[in-house]
Order: structure tokens, then C-alpha cells, then sequence
């Protein structure tokens, strides 16, 4: 970001007074929350970094907790560097003894590797780093933990006379709203387009790995298919085991289980006495013989993961953004997939999607693997039924509409069918709690709303949301 407009930022919060509650880090964004004030949220995209502030952010579920010696501190100071795209957010706290101690954050956002750096301004020391490196990474200055702060030293020159303006088109009324509609309508787009080739380079890796393994199974196969040519050698080493000489290469005799007497030729292993040899055949022979069934099987069950996979590559190609986990090596990504379709659901658009679980097992499923801390839960509060997902792609408020509708499904694929004002719990994922040990389909949450809806099924939501 261009250094006028985060200097702009920081005129428009440098007076912000709250105490931090917590930090937490969730991929390349770092939050900074405040108790009872909204919440920081530090961009550092390699695109493009920048600051700005929301009310209220949602509370994701693999964030990773980060710097808890800030807790509690209050902000002081927000300042941007003279010279360059830095800017420092100064925490201050007594300590146990009553002294004031001093943190700073310094946000290094220039890209195309910004980092956020935290220090004691007392001793001007790094506390940590997002990012740390040695002088062996960078011989200009090292970031590391006990070792003296140096800011980095670049041949930037801001540009203050710069005008600052909005674009028309953003719909923005400050630069904070600008930053934000930035991130949220330009970066995380882009970041989810980036997801989703990384889910395509996941699942061509799949393919390229069940291809070897075809492969190897082919092999196999050919091996299997020779049981009858090791039988034979086998048994032609076996009446004739006193002809053969040490280090003798091959045996040439007739082949009695051919119709024509014909001749065959043994390969020997000169190394192998003719016991030796016997029994290596005899092994090949078992081994072929047994395994053959089996590698048909595998054989079946590995082309049919190759379709599969091969038909899960087109439709992310197409633009269809599919619920795999990049990181999840615990299950089959084709299970889940085939898993995932025949759950009962229903497309919004691009942002919204609903998933209906009308079994123990698919509750559990939608609930507890494919539901994500933004995505919204739905289920009838007295009566045994459906555990509704309402996925939210893009971390958007949900609209007052979609909970009328995930409420009316829930109360449909419930006891309470026929009922009228079911009443419906709804929450966010990040609520949603698995006892362990429960049966599947258990689930306890907290934090819950409670909405009375007429049942209403897919049919009737879709005429009622135009789709």
C-alpha cells in the first residue's frame, strides 16, 4: 500500500485508546483483538499490506494464538515511520512491580515480504518475529529473539505531498472502509483463487500417485499372468535337478505339460544350487497364483479412484469450488468428495451453499469435518432431525433471509415436519462441540439463537429465493 494512504489510516486512529485482549494469526492476516474496541486487522498479503479496523471479526477456527504478554496491555500510540511504510502500535502495562513496561508492533508492510515484529522498547530488543532471519539470510540486519532492533534500510523515499483519494467506485466513505472493502472484496477473493489451484495441484498430485500405483499393479498383474509358465519351470527343474552342473545358466528339456512335448528353456541362477532354483519357482509360482485375484481387485478399485479423481480435477476447472481440506491427511480425499455429494444440498451462489444431513453419520460429517468456524449450524430444538450447514464461502454476514430459509429446512427435516413454529437453534461452527466418545451425530453448542420457523422444503426455499 501506498505510504500516503496508510499515513492516512493512522491520522484517523492515531488516538484509538483500548486494551488488547488477545493476538491471534490466521494465515497471512494477524488480528489484533480489543477488549470491547473491535479489532486490529493487520494485512500482510504479498500483494498488498495495510491496517484497518472492523467492530467485530469473525473467530476462526485454525487461528494460532501468538504473543499472550500482550494481553491485557493498552494501546497508547499508533505512529507511522518518517521514512518508510512502518508503522508502530505501542502497548504499555505495569508489570507485577509496578513498573510501566513498553511493547511495540512494528508493522513492516512493504512488499513483497512485510513482516510484524515485536519488541521491547525499554531494551530495544526483538521479543519475536513473524518472520526471523540470521544475518546469514539477510546481511543487512538479522531479526531474531534477544538481539537489538535495527529498522530496515531502503531507498524509499515517501512521496507526502501525495494526494490521497478514494476511488469513486469503492463505495468507501474512509480510508479505513477502503482497506477494508480491499481485503475483504480483493485479497480474500484472490486468496481463495489461489486455494483453489492449490486444491488442483493437490488433487493432480493424487493422480500422479495413483498412476504409479497403477502401474506397479500392472506389473504385478503381468507377473500374476506368468503362473503358468513358472509351474512349468518349476516342474521341469524337478526331475532333472541331478543334470544340472554348478554354475550351469540355463536347462533345456522337454515340457511335458505342453500338448506338443515342446522344448523349454529355464533360466538358472549359476550362484543357486538346483534346490535353489526349484524352490525360487515353486515361490513365484504360489505367489502368482494367489495374488492374481487379488490384483484384479485392487486393479478395479485403483482405475476407479483414477476416474474419480480425474472427474473431481474437471469440475474445480470449471470453477467449482470443492470442500477439500489441503491439509487433512487423515482420510481419502476421494471418500470425502463422493462422500460430500451425496449429502442432500442446495447452491445459493458463489457465496452461500447449504448442506442438509438426514443421517447420524452425515451429521457428524457436515458438523464436525465440513463445516468451518465462519459457516453457520442449524438445528430443531426439542425434536430429533437434520443437521443443516449453511457454508459461508467468503466470511460474509449472513443475510437475514438465509436463516429464515436454514431455519424452515431444519424444522422440515426434523420430528416436527408438520409442526408450525418449530423453534431452531442456529450458531456458528465455531460453537459446536464434540463430546468424545458420543454416538455419531452428537453435537453440544453454545452461543446459540433461537429461531421459530414454519417447515419448509428444498422446493418451497427455492421459489421462495428465486433460484
Amino acid at each position: 500500500m501506498k505510504y500516503g494512504y496508510l499515513a492516512a489510516w493512522v491520522r484517523e486512529f492515531e488516538e484509538l485508546k483500548a486494551s488488547v485482549d488477545r493476538i491471534t494469526l490466521h494465515q497471512n492476516t494477524l488480528y489484533l483483538r480489543l477488549i470491547k474496541a473491535g479489532v486490529l486487522v493487520i494485512v500482510l498479503s504479498p500483494q498488498d499490506s495495510f491496517i484497518y479496523h472492523r467492530e467485530s471479526v469473525d473467530l476462526l477456527k485454525k487461528t494460532s494464538e501468538i504473543w499472550p504478554q500482550l494481553k491485557g496491555t493498552l494501546i497508547s500510540q499508533i505512529a507511522i515511520k518518517d521514512n518508510d511504510r512502518i508503522i508502530s502500535i505501542f502497548c504499555e502495562q505495569k508489570d507485577i512491580y509496578g513498573e510501566n513496561r513498553t511493547f511495540e508492533i512494528v508493522c513492516e508492510l512493504m512488499p513483497p515480504k512485510p513482516n510484524v515484529i515485536l519488541i521491547n522498547r525499554e531494551k530495544n530488543v526483538v521479543v519475536d518475529a513473524l518472520v526471523r532471519y540470521s544475518l546469514a539470510d539477510n546481511p543487512m540486519r538479522m531479526v531474531l529473539a534477544n538481539q537489538p532492533y535495527y529498522p530496515p534500510q531502503t531507498s524509499f523515499e515517501p512521496d507526502k505531498k501525495e494526494i490521497i483519494q478514494i476511488p469513486a467506485n469503492s463505495g468507501a466513505s474512509s480510508i479505513n472502509d477502503y482497506f477494508a472493502q480491499r481485503h475483504q472484496k480483493v485479497l480474500l477473493p484472490a486468496d481463495s483463487k489461489s486455494t483453489l489451484d492449490s486444491k488442483i495441484r493437490l488433487l493432480n498430485k493424487e493422480l500422479k500417485r495413483l498412476n504409479k500405483k497403477l502401474d506397479l499393479q500392472l506389473q504385478d498383474l503381468k507377473n500374476a499372468l506368468k503362473m503358468d509358465y513358472y509351474f512349468a519351470c518349476a516342474e521341469a527343474i524337478k526331475p532333472n535337478m541331478k543334470l544340472i552342473i554348478p554354475g550351469q545358466e540355463e536347462l533345456i528339456v522337454t515340457n511335458y505339460h505342453d500338448p506338443l512335448l515342446a522344448e523349454i528353456h529355464v533360466p538358472l541362477f549359476p550362484e543357486k544350487s538346483p534346490q535353489q532354483n526349484l524352490h525360487y519357482y515353486l515361490k513365484k509360482y504360489q505367489k502368482a497364483k494367489s495374488g492374481k485375484a487379488i490384483i484384479e481387485i485392487n486393479l478395479e478399485r485403483t482405475r476407479g479412484e483414477i476416474e474419480a479423481v480425474q472427474a473431481l480435477i474437471s469440475r474445480m476447472e470449471s470453477g467449482e469450488d470443492l470442500d477439500v481440506d489441503t491439509h487433512d491427511k487423515s482420510s481419502s480425499i476421494v471418500q470425502k468428495i463422493n462422500q460430500l455429494d451425496r449429502i442432500l444440498q442446495l447452491r445459493i451462489d458463489e457465496n452461500w451453499q447449504v448442506y442438509i444431513g438426514r443421517k447420524a453419520k452425515e451429521n457428524d460429517f457436515i458438523s464436525t469435518k465440513l463445516g468451518k468456524a465462519q459457516d453457520w449450524w442449524f438445528h430443531s430444538r426439542i425434536y430429533r432431525g437434520a443437521h443443516v450447514l449453511l457454508k459461508n464461502y467468503r466470511k460474509q454476514e449472513v443475510p437475514a433471509e438465509l436463516i429464515r430459509a436454514c431455519c424452515a429446512l431444519a424444522a422440515w427435516y426434523s420430528q416436527a415436519k408438520f409442526s408450525v413454529n418449530v423453534p431452531v437453534d442456529y450458531t456458528q461452527v465455531r460453537y459446536l462441540r464434540k463430546p468424545k466418545g458420543s454416538a455419531a451425530g452428537f453435537i453440544t453448542y453454545t452461543n446459540y439463537k433461537t429461531f421459530f420457523a414454519n417447515p419448509k422444503d428444498i422446493r418451497a426455499i427455492k421459489e421462495e429465493l428465486g433460484l
